[in-house]
């Protein structure tokens, strides 16, 4: 019977730390399986990270409750040091760099979904944060996946929302007086729905001058198809006002023949064409879903603050009228929350779907 008692002493022990073990992984799956707020809403990373942790912690605890010599445990602790410590030092420049660049840049908000970013040779708009990459849609309407690490190793220029600078060069002779060209360039980029257009003169090469076009553009959603149009403009324009746009290498070539390289004007419609619709809608689909996903959790947000501050003023009312109103604006406030909500939880849904 002793040895009964002694034999369940020895195992009470480990067995009670595996079962609270197991029943930490349980509530850690379960909370965020349930949980509703739009914070938490991505948490598969957080629920991973935590478990991960509880387990670490539960073979420690294991380790440590086991009916063995102190010598012997020592050396398994070590030994399970030893592990950690080379598997840290193995991902340091890999996932811990990603682990750590990826916590950098959701702290410091560089970009959210939607923004029009440009890192390298990679070009387009955020679809997607994670801990580990960023992923963009390109304006080819591709996606890319780009490590934490790479976005916090160079820099990343982030286009603004409204006003941004859409510029473009080209070369022309110096025969051409300098303001006939400003002043068609001008032209070129109010013709392109540009506004307050100004050129910068950028170089002054051994057989051309390079003009530089800007104007401000009111929404940067469309920056791709204004860039194109504003090219188109800047053509037809110079060809409009009898500048030839033409190598000067060539220029130099050619016999004297006093041949003009301006294409002929094509005749004008009485009822202008209408404009095709910008190619950006169809190109960067995903990253306005995902744009107008993050703009309703922000404004997710600001109903739960507005809820937050009604409830301490409730606190304070003594007027029935009062407590009343403020009782009912509570109301409307959580149906409105509840109805987002609900519409984030499908089209999240929508684009797991999409994307699976």
């Amino acid at each position: 019977m002793v040895c009964i008692y002694k034999i369940s002493g020895t195992i009470l022990e480990p067995t009670i730390v595996v079962l609270v073990l197991v029943i930490l992984l349980i509530v850690n799956a379960w909370i965020f399986k349930n949980i509703k707020s739009t914070r938490w809403r991505n948490g598969n990373l957080t629920k991973g990270f935590i478990a991960f942790f509880l387990v670490l912690m539960g073979v420690l605890a294991f380790i440590l409750v086991l009916p063995i010599d102190k010598t012997l445990r020592g050396q398994i602790l070590g030994f399970l040091g030893i592990i950690v410590s080379a598997g840290i030092a193995l991902s340091s420049t890999t996932v811990l760099g990603n682990l750590i660049a990826g916590l950098m840049n959701n702290s410091m908000k560089r970009f959210r979904n939607g923004d029009l970013i440009k890192m390298g040779n990679f070009h387009g708009r955020v679809t997607q944060k994670s801990i580990f990459h960023t992923e963009i849609q390109l304006e080819d309407s591709n996606f890319m996946t780009i490590p934490n690490l790479y976005i916090a190793n160079n820099p990343v220029k982030l286009t603004r929302k409204a006003n941004t600078v859409i510029a473009t060069s080209i070369s022309l002779g110096y025969d051409i007086p300098r303001e006939h060209i400003e002043k068609a360039l001008k032209e070129a980029a109010i013709a392109a729905g540009l506004t307050d257009p100004y050129v910068y003169i950028t170089a002054l090469n051994d057989f051309s001058v390079v003009y530089k076009i800007h104007g401000f553009l009111a929404d940067s959603s469309y920056f791709f198809s204004t860039h194109s149009l504003l090219n188109a403009k800047v053509m037809d324009q110079l060809h409009a006002q009898g500048i030839e746009i033409v190598s000067p290498t060539f220029m130099n070539q050619r016999r004297v023949e006093e041949k003009v390289f301006v294409p002929p004007q094509t005749v004008k419609r009485a009822k202008p064409e209408r404009e095709e619709d910008p190619p950006e809608e169809l190109v960067f689909d995903e990253a306005i879903k995902s744009e107008a996903l993050e703009t309703q959790k922000d404004y997710l947000k600001t109903l739960t603050q507005k809820e937050e501050r009604l409830k301490e003023k409730l606190d304070k009312l003594k007027d029935p009228k009062e407590i009343a109103a403020i009782k009912s604006a509570i109301r409307r406030n959580s149906e409105m929350k509840e109805r987002i909500t609900q519409r984030i939880e499908e089209e999240e849904l929508k684009q797991k779907k999409h994307k699976g």
